[in-house]
C-alpha cells in the first residue's frame, strides 16, 4: 500500500505554505490601509486648501518689507519689540489661561452628574448643544442684553432688590470678556468631559467607597485621574479658541484692548500695516498651534504610560 500520509496535496511543504499565507495577509494588509489613506484624501484636500496653503502665504508676506518688497525679519523683531503689543499678547494669554481653568473647574462637577444620570443627560445635553453651535457674536450680543449698565437684565435685577446701588460697568471691560468667554468654555468642556466621564467604570469607584474612600475622595482618586485625557483635551480646546477669538473682543471691548487680535485687526485694516499684521497673526497662530501639539504630546505620553500599567 502506498503511504500517503506524507504526501501533500497542495504540492507545497508547509513552511512554503505558511510563507504564501503570510505573503497574502502581507499583501491584503497593505491594500486595506492604501484604501483607508485614499479615504482621508479629500479631508487632508481641504485641511491644506483651507488652513495650510493660507498660513503658508502669511509666512511668507510676514517676512517681507511693507514698502520695498525684500525679505526681511523686521516685522518679527519690531512686534517681539514693541512693549504694547507684549502686553497686550501677556494679557491675552492670561485670559485664555483663566477662562480654561474656571471652565474645567464648574464643568467637571456638572459633566459628572450628566454622565450617571442617564435621565438628566437626556434633558440637558440638548440644551448646551445648541450654545455650541451658536457664533460667538451671538453670545456677544446675549452678553449685552444680560450685563449692559443701564439696560441689561442683571443689572435690572440687582438694582430692583437693592443688592446695588448702581449700574455695574463690567460689560466693556475684561470681566465682560472673562464672562462670555466662561460661558462658551463651559459649555465645551461639559459636553467633552461628559463623553469621557461616561467611559469610566462605575465599579471602580464603589470598589474605592468600599475599602473606606468617601465619595468625594473616591471621585479625585479615581475618576479625575481616568478623566485626565479629556480634561487634557478640552483645556486645549477652550485656551486656543479664547487665544484667537475676535469676535466677543470686538463687541465687547472697551478703551484698553485686552485681546491681541484686535491689535492684528487694526494693523491690518486701519493702519494698513499689512505685512506686520500678517508676523503678529503667525506669532498667535504659533502660540495656538504650540498649545495643541503640546496637549497632544502629553496625551500620548500619558497613554502610553497608562498601558504601561
Amino acid at each position: 500500500m502506498t503511504d500517503i500520509t506524507n504526501t501533500p496535496s497542495s504540492g507545497l511543504s508547509a513552511p512554503d505554505a505558511q510563507d504564501q499565507g503570510r505573503h497574502v495577509s502581507r499583501r491584503r494588509l497593505r491594500r486595506e490601509k492604501t484604501f483607508y489613506r485614499l479615504l482621508t484624501l479629500p479631508a487632508l484636500t481641504i485641511v491644506g486648501l483651507v488652513a495650510i496653503v493660507p498660513l503658508l502665504l502669511l509666512f511668507v508676506g510676514s517676512l517681507r518689507d511693507q514698502r520695498s518688497g525684500l525679505f526681511t525679519l523686521d516685522n518679527y523683531v519690531n512686534t517681539l519689540g514693541n512693549g504694547f503689543f507684549m502686553r497686550t499678547l501677556a494679557t491675552t494669554i492670561a485670559m485664555a489661561g483663566g477662562v480654561t481653568a474656571i471652565s474645567i473647574l464648574m464643568a467637571l462637577p456638572l459633566a459628572y452628574l450628566l454622565a450617571r444620570r442617564t435621565l438628566l443627560r437626556n434633558i440637558v445635553m440638548p440644551i448646551i448643544t445648541v450654545p455650541r453651535m451658536l457664533p460667538f457674536v451671538v453670545i456677544g450680543y446675549a452678553m449685552i442684553l444680560l450685563l449692559a449698565p443701564m439696560t441689561g437684565v442683571a443689572n435690572k435685577v440687582l438694582m430692583g432688590l437693592g443688592i446695588l446701588q448702581q449700574p455695574a460697568f463690567i460689560l466693556f471691560d475684561w470681566p465682560g470678556q472673562a464672562i462670555a468667554f466662561a460661558y462658551n468654555g463651559i459649555v465645551v468642556a461639559t459636553a467633552v468631559l461628559t463623553g469621557v466621564l461616561m467611559s469610566v467604570d462605575t465599579q471602580l469607584e464603589d470598589a474605592a467607597v468600599s475599602m473606606g474612600a468617601s465619595k468625594p475622595r473616591a471621585f479625585f482618586a479615581v475618576t479625575v485621574p481616568l478623566a485626565t485625557p479629556g480634561i487634557i483635551a478640552a483645556s486645549a480646546l477652550i485656551f486656543t479658541s479664547v487665544v484667537t477669538a475676535y469676535a466677543i473682543p470686538v463687541m465687547l471691548n472697551g478703551r484698553v484692548p485686552y485681546m491681541v487680535s484686535l491689535l492684528i485687526s487694526a494693523n491690518l485694516l486701519t493702519l494698513q500695516q499689512q505685512n506686520l499684521a500678517y508676523a503678529q497673526a503667525i506669532i498667535v497662530s504659533v502660540l495656538a498651534l504650540g498649545v495643541t501639539t503640546i496637549g497632544q504630546v502629553v496625551l500620548s505620553r500619558y497613554g502610553q504610560r497608562g498601558g504601561d500599567k
